[in-house]
């Protein structure tokens, strides 16, 4: 029996193979009747003659959230699974390649019907209060015979196993199975509490040569200790497991006589039994394994001395990315990290004395999150800069479906009604906590950061790369942005540098004067130039760019505008073209007082310029 397990594009799989694929071929071939074929589909997608290994047109196509992989492109992967004559044909599916997914998995059931076809993945990794809800979503997949619910090897090959026999399954736990008309939920599995017993991940199916970095990827554990309140994360894998230290051991060990010396530690955190990774690096230490590991995740804690630092240091690690989220010890409670500032702090000081590179992953805009929070959360890195090599993510918090934020609502004061929409663009209850204020403080942020030379580093764009050295100028917004980030800045070190890029304008006011024949209005004339690299087009629905105004009241203090304009493109404006387009300011459509207006590009549905470092025109106005 053929057995085919796919991963379309997703967004970086090509630095190193996907170890989930890895790990379910493995499992299955414990069974010698099964043959099973792994297919990495975005290493295809990556030479394929759309993209012919270009890394900066790839990220164009797969990061854009509106930018789809053309059909025909998806006809080939179709062909491509077609090809291995599989009976089988398992799918792991991501939110960020669910409909390529879904495309795929109908064409191939349209062409040969008696494919039975599987799904399974992150996509469907809930929490347990949640997971009734698979089933509801498989009655809207008409092709798809079986979804494998959160941990799937051991329910992925039950379902083999029974196929195997000639049998269509009825009832498996830990899946939903379509049965005619019916969808079966088979409820929760056990899961497997050793796992020293699965079989370490095969990757032979992925040749190296076809990826762009030189690691490879691990896991120590399944699940995490932590428990996160903005998290869906922690429980998707379901109670804290650890392997053996000498089973890690045992892997590295097969790894490097396959050729890797670097690794990427997959772990939610890799500290949550931090005896068992001093187990771990001891005996890295004494079999003199020369390892790498480049880039794992660790949660602040008190059980991080200097000695510890010191002892992973010397097994290999060299960059500790620390989930600190926060500096504000108000938002941590909130957010239940179970951590005080202080602590976090001295993880800062104790991992640079080891000489262990220190990135942090921020969050703002949580719910509870003040103009005073922020400034703690700023303070706390302002003291410790002189500790802190880079920021890899400030992020705008989003409320995640199956969050416990998103089980309790009504305690962390969120407007149900917002979450309707998509799950970053909550609000508060009383509407001062919203996604445009979320993304202003994500903005001064990093401009306050950058002015400190702390440079931003994305573990996306370049697998793991390494941490850049600590600016020495300082960032001039006003003045410098596009010349600065042309010259300090690689285009895919940073999504967001290349957004900046891409999305600049200069905006000045060749005009301004009174409509006296029109009840006094104020009107504006604004002489507007694309500084950017990209063209912007009036009629694309994915891109669509219009002139926009922001209008805030001087007198309120809550950073919200009270009202927005917008002007259409008068044609497509090429880069380095100006154009003048006018906004009026209707003098009775505001009550009398002082006005800050902000005159700025706007990405509609996406972004305002300024969002991403572009500097809006600001005017006053007084009626």
């Amino acid at each position: 029996m053929k057995v085919v397990l796919a991963c379309l594009p997703f967004f970086n799989h090509v630095f190193t193979p996907p170890l989930p694929l890895a790990y379910l071929k493995a499992y299955l071939w414990q069974d010698k009747d099964i043959e099973v074929k792994a297919l990495d589909l975005e290493t295809y997608y990556f030479r394929s003659s759309l993209i012919n290994q270009n890394s900066s047109l790839y990220w164009d196509k797969i990061w854009n959230r509106h930018c789809s992989i053309k059909d025909e492109i998806l006809d080939e992967f179709v062909q491509i699974i077609l090809s291995e004559g599989p009976s089988i044909v398992g799918f792991s599916c991501a939110h960020s390649n669910f409909l390529s997914t879904r495309y795929v998995s109908k064409q191939i059931k349209k062409i040969n019907p008696g494919i039975y076809i599987i799904y399974g993945g992150r996509y469907f990794c809930l929490r347990q209060p949640w997971r009734y809800q698979v089933a509801e979503w498989h009655k809207s997949f008409p092709d798809v015979d079986a979804i494998v619910k959160n941990e799937g090897e051991a329910t992925l090959r039950e379902l083999i196993e029974t196929l195997k026999k000639g049998i269509k399954p009825t009832f498996c736990k830990g899946a939903t199975i379509r049965r005619e008309e019916q969808i079966i939920d088979g409820g929760a599995r056990c899961l497997i509490e050793n796992l020293d017993s699965i079989p370490f991940p095969d990757f032979k199916d992925f040749s190296k040569e076809n990826y762009l970095a030189d690691h490879i990827r691990i896991l120590f554990s399944r699940g995490c200790v932590g428990q996160c309140v903005y998290c869906v994360e922690n429980d998707t894998m379901g109670t804290f497991r650890n392997r053996s230290a000498q089973n890690v051991i045992d892997e590295l060990k097969l790894r490097v006589r396959q050729g890797y010396r670097k690794f990427q530690v997959c772990d939610l955190t890799l500290n949550s039994r931090i005896d068992r990774v001093i187990e771990i690096c001891r005996l890295i230490i004494k079999e003199n394994l020369d390892i790498e590991f480049t880039f794992s995740e660790f949660r602040n804690a008190p059980h991080l001395t200097r000695d510890v630092f010191g002892l992973l240091y010397q097994a290999g690690f060299r960059t500790i990315c620390f989930g600190t989220e926060s500096g504000s010890q108000a938002i941590l409670n909130r957010m239940t990290k179970g951590v005080k500032v202080e602590t976090i702090e001295k993880n800062f000081h104790d991992a640079h004395q080891e000489k262990l590179k220190v990135i942090l992953y921020l969050m703002v805009g949580f719910p509870g999150e003040t103009e005073e929070t922020f400034l703690e959360t700023i303070n706390m890195v302002r003291r410790n800069k002189n500790l802190i090599n880079g920021i890899t993510a400030i992020n705008p918090t989003e409320i995640c479906w199956g969050s416990r934020i998103h089980d309790n609502l009504d305690k962390y004061d969120v407007d149900k009604t917002s979450l309707l929409k998509f799950q970053d663009t909550w609000k508060s209850k009383e509407g001062n906590n919203c996604l445009q204020w979320r993304r202003s403080l994500a903005a001064r942020m990093q401009q306050y950061f950058e002015s400190l030379g702390i440079p931003m580093v994305n573990f996306v764009f370049d697998g793991n790369p390494i941490v850049p050295a600590r600016a020495v100028q300082k960032f001039d917004y006003r003045k410098k942005v596009k010349k600065y980030m042309e010259k300090n800045f690689r285009q895919r070190d940073n999504e967001k540098f290349k957004l900046i890029l891409e999305y600049a304008a200069s905006l000045t006011i060749r005009e301004k004067y009174i409509d006296a024949s029109n009840n006094r209005d104020i009107m504006f004339l604004l002489e507007i130039m694309n500084i950017a690299q990209k063209e912007w087009r009036r009629l694309d629905f994915d891109n669509w760019i219009r002139a926009g105004c922001r209008i805030y009241n001087e007198q309120q203090c809550d950073n919200l505008p009270i009202t927005e304009l917008r002007q259409e493109l008068p044609k497509d404006i090429k880069r380095g073209e100006r154009f003048q387009i006018l906004f009026r300011i209707a003098e009775e459509s505001l009550p009398k007082g002082k006005y800050q207006l902000k005159f700025d590009m706007v990405n509609e549905r996406q972004f305002w310029f300024e969002d991403l470092g572009s500097i809006p025109l600001i005017e006053h106005i007084e009626l």
